[in-house]
């Protein structure tokens, strides 16, 4: 769902889908698999030295600032909370596990409940 919001982001996102699913269709009748992950606001070390400087009070704990953030910023986060690299990082290793062979160009949403459609 394209936003009015680094428009740059969204063009290549597109591209990326665009692309997962072409590759995809090359790998009919392999043992290959070609998904789109999409994962929602996820705590990088640069997102979180940036909620760092923005609460410099020090008296909060991370865990505080970000779900201040969330609160101010990003309140249709389900989850109110940065999704952790390790999450996603699960979430590939099953997509490139065995256990999802039937995933087959998908798009892969983890996005913390951020996107308020169905599909």
């Amino acid at each position: 769902m394209p936003s009015g919001q680094m428009p740059q982001y969204c063009m290549t996102k597109s591209m990326l889908l665009s692309l997962s699913k072409s590759l995809s269709k090359l790998t009919i009748g392999k043992e290959v698999t070609v998904n789109t992950i999409l994962p929602g606001p996820s705590l990088s070390e640069n997102v979180h030295q940036i909620i760092e400087g923005m609460y410099p009070n020090e008296d909060m704990t991370f865990s505080e600032k970000e779900k201040e953030f969330m609160t101010t910023n990003l309140p249709q986060s389900e989850i109110q909370r940065f999704i952790k690299p390790t999450e996603i990082g699960r979430l590939t290793t099953f997509i490139c596990s065995p256990y999802a062979s039937a995933f087959k160009g998908s798009p892969i949403r983890m996005d913390g409940g951020m996107v308020p459609t169905i599909f």
